[in-house]
């Protein structure tokens, strides 16, 4: 069955409302904080479920459309700059909704250069990025750590029958599983990264029952009793529903009403922390459970991410593959470090 295509943020209309969702000023139609909340809940899910897209996402999308696929097998040159587009499109992608960038500084880096974190403190124990699924912690001793860098890889690749026999937008499914591969990629080596922090200098908090004002502040408290700031909350969606339910966090709460924002999981501003969720994503790129939530540092005290300018591409074909078709091969340089393990506290619940 041919998938039905998203509708454009500035014309999407929720379920039994003949209004648009989101009004000329780009921000979602509410008419309280508490109905904004429920609105944003509503736009997040729509989002997952692939009912409605942002104008750049469509833009991005458009760009890579059947019939350039279609003239893609017909032409290596034209391969070739069709995997150049995906691969750009993606690079953004990381860079706009990949929420490891947001947490993690970053370092550029050029030809012959070598990542290069500078720790604040020495004899501390630094976690780091060994391969594109482990993550290891060592004891630094010295005021510079060097860390390996491993290869994130998307392999996207279209047979020939599935061009001939699909009707939906065959490209856009592959960049879907090339997106999984490096931008949530990246993402879930945060995470392993931060879970490996746990116990080193801050405890797990295990709460049961709802999320509370007191219980969200033992998370907070564990990163800046260090004196260390704590911007950043990332937490799974069911403990943002937690919130949404209680009238002390509705009183102290700033939800965001850009809907380019929400889509991309910026979703409020609580007691000095923006909150972050991957609720908005596709389900199969969710990297947290249900009951998970991060309290986080800054960026300059947290960690490091290194880029080497962008994702490489090479054209594999039926020659390389085994089978009829054509697709690439997408490559990055990347390494991760969490520098600090104090910067980071996570809350389960259970």
């Amino acid at each position: 069955m041919k998938r039905k295509q998203p509708v454009i943020a500035s014309e999407y209309r929720f379920a039994g409302n003949s209004e648009r969702a989101i009004g000329l000023n780009g921000e979602l139609n509410a008419s309280s904080k508490k109905d904004l909340l429920q609105q944003q809940q509503k736009l997040v899910a729509a989002t997952a479920a692939g009912e409605v897209e942002t104008a750049e996402v469509r833009r991005e999308r458009e760009a890579v459309n059947r019939q350039l696929v279609q003239a893609a097998f017909l032409d290596k040159e034209a391969l070739r700059e069709l995997g150049e587009v995906m691969a750009a499109d993606l690079y953004q992608a990381q860079n706009r909704r990949g929420f490891s960038r947001k947490f993690m500084a970053r370092q550029d880096l050029v030809q012959g250069q070598l990542p290069m974190v500078k720790l604040r403190r020495k004899d501390v124990t630094a976690v780091y990025v060994t391969s594109p699924t482990k993550v290891e912690s060592q004891v630094i001793r010295d005021k510079f750590f060097t860390p390996p860098e491993v290869i994130i890889e998307a392999r996207p690749f279209i047979e020939q029958r599935e061009i001939n026999t699909s009707s939906g937008d065959v490209l856009q499914e592959k960049y879907m599983e090339a997106m999984e591969a490096i931008m949530v990629g990246e993402d879930r080596l945060w995470y392993r990264l931060a879970n490996e922090t746990v116990g080193l200098d801050n405890l797990l908090t295990v709460i049961s029952g709802t999320l509370s004002p007191i219980t969200l502040a033992e998370v907070r408290n564990n990163v800046s009793r260090w004196s260390l700031p704590v911007p950043h909350l990332l937490m799974a969606s069911d403990l943002y529903n937690d919130i949404i339910g209680d009238t002390d966090f509705i009183q102290a709460i700033e939800p965001v009403a850009r809907h380019e924002l929400i889509m991309t999981g910026e979703l409020a501003v609580l007691y000095g922390m923006a909150i972050t969720s991957d609720a908005y994503r596709h389900p199969e790129h969710r990297v947290l459970s249900q009951g998970e939530f991060f309290a986080i540092s800054d960026a300059t005290t947290h960690g490091q991410y290194t880029d080497r300018g962008g994702i490489d591409t090479e054209i594999t074909t039926t020659a390389t593959e085994k089978t009829a078709g054509r697709g690439w091969v997408m490559t990055e340089s990347f390494s991760g470090v969490i520098a600090n393990t104090r910067s980071v506290a996570k809350g389960f619940r259970v």
